[in-house]
């Protein structure tokens, strides 16, 4: 006999598994694990863990950036990169601590992923320039890249054949990153976007994917790859 909730082996006559205090007459509770059974008690065990352990990285933190104000006021008689490295700091442990909390529920997690982010390039744009560069570069490059990530995640998830297609959309998808790089590169620059290097960086890379693709669709088709090319 089999728990249907944990897997463990039972003998015969057992009502509720010793590991996870399942009561296997009732299997519509599946998932349900008693804190009173060892399973229960790894499960608590570990949420006791994670959170020592953000308790022990937020003291680290908070230690390292006060470390470093206190030597920059020290020698600099001011606070300069110091602000940086407390920006920096900050970030890692507000990322940490979201991929800790939300690490299940994987659209929160990016979701803060991504403010954090957007939030700590805003920080360095205010200490260093005072509102420059972030709306016009900061922005939509990292938007860019999160959003890039996410269709090429989004095509992962819904496509019935994953392989040499999703290599294949991925690149196209990199060469229209690029064109996007330049033109907020540009227009920040020079105040025209003038497309240069992103072109050339998409004329190469668009034959390469469409070599991944045509593999892809040979091999949808059953064709070997060995006797196509007579290797």
């Amino acid at each position: 006999m089999i728990c249907v909730n944990c897997g463990v082996e039972l003998e015969d006559g057992l009502v509720a598994c010793p590991l996870c205090g399942m009561d296997q007459e009732k299997k519509d509770e599946k998932g349900i694990i008693s804190d009173n059974y060892p399973s229960g008690i790894i499960r608590l065990q570990k949420e006791e863990s994670r959170k020592y352990l953000w308790e022990l990285s937020g003291i680290i933190a908070f230690s390292a950036i006060a470390i470093c104000i206190v030597v920059d006021l020290l020698i600099s008689r001011g606070m300069k990169w110091s602000l940086y490295a407390a920006i920096s700091i900050l970030e890692t442990w507000i990322i940490a601590t979201v991929i800790m909390i939300s690490r299940r529920n994987v659209p929160i997690m990016l979701t803060g992923i991504i403010l954090t982010i957007l939030a700590a390039l805003l920080a360095y744009d205010l200490v260093e320039s005072g509102l420059e560069w972030f709306f016009p570069v900061g922005l939509p490059m990292t938007a860019g890249i999160f959003a890039a990530a996410g269709l090429v995640a989004f095509l992962c998830k819904i496509s019935r054949y994953r392989g040499f297609n999703i290599i294949a959309a991925a690149l196209v998808i990199v060469a229209g990153l690029c064109m996007l790089m330049e033109i907020a590169l540009d227009r920040y620059i020079d105040g025209a976007a003038d497309l240069r290097w992103s072109l050339i960086a998409a004329t190469s890379i668009f034959p390469v994917a469409m070599i991944f693709a045509f593999f892809h669709y040979r091999m949808k088709k059953g064709k070997q790859l060995d006797s196509f090319f007579h290797v």
